[in-house]
């Protein structure tokens, strides 16, 4: 593979936990495309989301997991990273199998489904656990954050892998303008209900 030039550092977010979430939602959109995507989209695909979770495995590994350990106090939050470890393990044997077969092998397919579907559900326990209490135990996610984006992208550039573009960001629309848009709506048609009446008026008046 030809050798890339990664985004700078500066490019990503300084937030640790951000700046994990942005791979999260990378990867889900790799897998998403990897389902819709003709055989050889699919090996081009399965390359890119092996490199990426490989890089990303291992800056969790060489940074994040270690200063969780150091910062919990709990026997609780510390079984959260040795799951993580474990799940790390398996992911990494399903890459392995993805790296050494072809589109063409009837397992291919399959296995990177099953890889989407075990980094959906690891993702899912992160999110939801590992990261809140990273917060809970005041852990320094700014100074992590610059930590893991200097690493990620001496990974990147020591493999030669692209930086992946991040997904747009979903927009949410905020309630007062969804309400407002409702009742701009409404308007035009409560006026529309009004000429509607006036009119069958003025015609039983115009018949009598």
């Amino acid at each position: 593979m030809a050798r890339a030039t990664p985004q700078r550092v500066s490019d990503v977010p300084r937030d640790a936990i951000a700046l994990l979430k942005q791979d999260h939602r990378m990867a889900e959109a790799l897998f998403e495309q990897f389902e819709k995507a003709d055989e050889e989209e699919q090996a081009q695909l399965a390359e890119r989301i092996c490199n990426m979770l490989n890089v990303h495995a291992q800056i969790e590994e060489d940074i994040l997991y270690p200063t969780a350990k150091e910062a919990f106090e709990d026997e609780e939050e510390s079984e959260l990273v040795a799951e993580a470890e474990v799940e790390h393990s398996t992911a990494k044997e399903l890459i392995a199998k993805i790296e050494s077969m072809t589109p063409g092998d009837e397992a291919f397919r399959p296995t990177v489904k099953v890889l989407g579907e075990y980094v959906k559900h690891h993702v899912k326990e992160e999110e939801s656990q590992l990261f809140p209490a990273l917060k809970r135990f005041k852990v320094d996610l700014k100074e992590m954050g610059t930590r893991l984006a200097e690493r990620k992208f001496a990974l990147m550039e020591e493999m030669g892998i692209e930086a992946e573009e991040a997904p747009p960001q979903r927009k949410k629309t905020p309630a007062r303008a969804t309400t407002r848009a409702a009742a701009s709506k409404a308007r035009p048609a409560r006026a529309s209900s009004a000429r509607s009446k006036s009119a069958r008026s003025s015609g039983r008046t115009a018949r009598h």
